[in-house]
């Protein structure tokens, strides 16, 4: 073995361990009747079985040296890994008294190929001990016959394997079990490439083909397969975390995009946030969804102030796509800084209403822009959520930080430029 292996093999059986812990807790909190989760917590035992017993190269012996039947032991535990694969894969796909019925049939058929390798290796030390040297095959054919058996049954199962996690990765509507199945196949058919450098070892020596060439890569693809497939079976448990994670930063970040719009509300009208309110983004931390909520609950409250005490009532409009949604946030943003720039109303004052697809002589109906005068709500009012896509929430905040970039923008241009437009 070379001195990669000793590094590849010990990191793979410590994630195969992991993994197999990872699948071993649910199963002892009650879940021991799920037949899929324990076949898959088998194979990941199986699989770290398989790499920690590759590891020590002074018990697996050298790579074309002597075969023991500690080294048939190991290719055992690699049938074992593709038996519980197929067995979960059954309990995936069918009902559960089909899936059982087709395990018990699927579980009989493989135990032949155990049965065959061991039976074939006893008949091949008859005749010595077998060696992992095949330039002249016909001398020991009763270990060519199981190394076939064994590489047969190798790529027959992961051709299996790979087309069932395909298939199902179609089916489902979950999002982390459809990418886990494709990281699944993936590295079913990456794992391929082993048996095909052992067939080569096995026919094609007599022909001139070097194995020590391919030896790396042929062990290198299969331990890749194998972490693959960690991954992939395991991101059903872990996926809905990352995507939690994920959901956490993106609602943090739109509660920080939002602070430029909230702030200036706020300064012309304090009374819009809770008492306690600190409106640091440190502070959100904690609770974040119902500090956003809250954010977005007060920006609609204070562009109702403007509607009721400023100068410029502001209008909403239905948010389009692309650059027509970034320029109608632009319009919103623009209706929102000319309010706070013109301060609050004189008593009796009654805003002159824009004419529909018309813009105010002095500009400040709608920053120089034509405005959609059936929507005369300032942005965050009633017709916030509207334009944000009804009750969706998400959608509505995400109009609100389009809006709230777009009056950042505005306010950091210099004055100047905003006289010039």
């Amino acid at each position: 073995m070379t001195g990669i292996t000793h590094i590849r093999y010990p990191i793979a059986a410590l994630a195969c361990w992991i993994a197999f812990a990872y699948t071993l807790v649910p199963l002892l909190r009650g879940h021991r009747r799920n037949a899929g989760l324990t076949a898959l917590c088998v194979s990941f035992g199986c699989q770290g079985m398989y790499l920690a017993m590759s590891t020590p190269a002074r018990w697996t012996g050298t790579l074309f040296g002597t075969i023991t039947w500690y080294n048939v032991s190991v290719q055992l535990w690699i049938i074992a890994v593709l038996a519980s694969q197929q067995i979960l894969l059954i309990h995936w796909m069918y009902p559960k008294a089909e899936a059982r019925v087709r395990a018990r049939r699927r579980m009989l058929l493989l135990a032949v190929v155990p049965v065959t390798m061991v039976v074939l290796f006893f008949l091949a030390t008859l005749q010595g001990p077998p060696r992992n040297v095949f330039k002249h095959p016909g001398d020991q054919p009763f270990f060519v016959a199981y190394q076939a058996a064994y590489l047969t049954a190798f790529v027959v199962g992961k051709v299996l394997v790979a087309r069932a996690c395909w298939h199902f990765a179609k089916l489902t509507d979950h999002a982390w079990v459809r990418r886990g199945l494709r990281i699944a196949a993936a590295g079913a058919a990456v794992e391929l490439v082993y048996p095909a450098g052992r067939y080569a070892d096995v026919f094609l020596t007599q022909y001139g083909w070097n194995p020590l060439q391919w030896s790396d890569v042929s062990r290198t693809t299969l331990t890749i397969g194998m972490v693959l497939n960690i991954v992939g079976w395991t991101a059903p448990l872990w996926g809905p975390r990352v995507s939690a994670v994920r959901g956490w930063l993106a609602d943090y970040r739109s509660y920080r995009l939002l602070r430029p719009l909230w702030l200036a509300l706020h300064r012309a009208h304090p009374e819009i946030s809770l008492p306690s309110s600190t409106g640091s983004d440190l502070s959100a931390l904690y609770d974040l969804r119902f500090h956003l909520h809250r954010r977005v609950i007060e920006i609609r409250d204070g562009c109702l102030a403007l509607r009721g005490h400023h100068g410029d009532p502001g209008a909403v409009l239905s948010p389009g796509r692309g650059a027509a949604e970034e320029r109608q946030a632009e319009v919103e943003a623009a209706h929102i800084a000319a309010a706070l720039a013109a301060g609050p109303r004189a008593p009796g004052q009654v805003p002159v209403p824009v004419p529909e697809g018309r813009v105010a002589e002095d500009g400040s109906g709608g920053g120089g822009v034509a405005v959609d005068a059936a929507a005369p709500d300032p942005a965050g009012t009633g017709g916030a959520s509207a334009a944000a896509g009804g009750p969706d929430f998400s959608a509505d905040v995400a109009w609100l930080v389009q809006v709230s970039r777009a009056f950042a923008r505005q306010r950091r241009r210099p004055a100047a430029a905003r006289a010039g437009e």
